[in-house]
């Protein structure tokens, strides 16, 4: 195992015991679908895009001390974090918050309905 894995894994099972949720760590290996690739290519820094299939959705930029809600976003398949420093909370419809670390890419579709964002001034949640 890797340092890299050993130290996903170790922030994974701290998020797991505090209730959030992280996205799976398949893109961490570096690994992205041409959609994905496409997507960041469309969402530029310093935003967190929200998709539904090919279109985007919303734009968000802030950090905020909430959440904010989702407009035309709600229910978004996909979400890109172009930040470089910043990771994301997501709201869920069910289920606990879903942490979205800096630069990562993740298909929402297993992951329920997003009804709100909450960007981080920090690189973790």
């Amino acid at each position: 195992m890797s340092v890299r894995q050993h130290a996903l894994l170790v922030v994974a099972s701290a998020a797991v015991g505090l209730g959030l949720a992280l996205a799976p760590a398949a893109s961490a290996a570096g690994r992205q679908q041409a959609s994905e690739v496409s997507a960041q290519a469309s969402c530029n820094w310093p935003y967190v895009c929200f998709y539904k299939g090919s279109t985007k959705t919303g734009q968000f930029k802030d950090v905020t001390s909430g959440y904010q809600n989702l407009q035309g976003s709600r229910g978004a398949t996909k979400v890109v974090n172009t930040r470089n420093d910043d990771a994301v909370l997501l709201r869920r419809s069910s289920g606990g918050p879903l942490c979205i670390l800096p630069n990562y890419t993740i298909d929402l579709r297993s992951w329920g309905t997003v009804t709100g964002i909450r960007i981080l001034n920090t690189s973790t949640c």
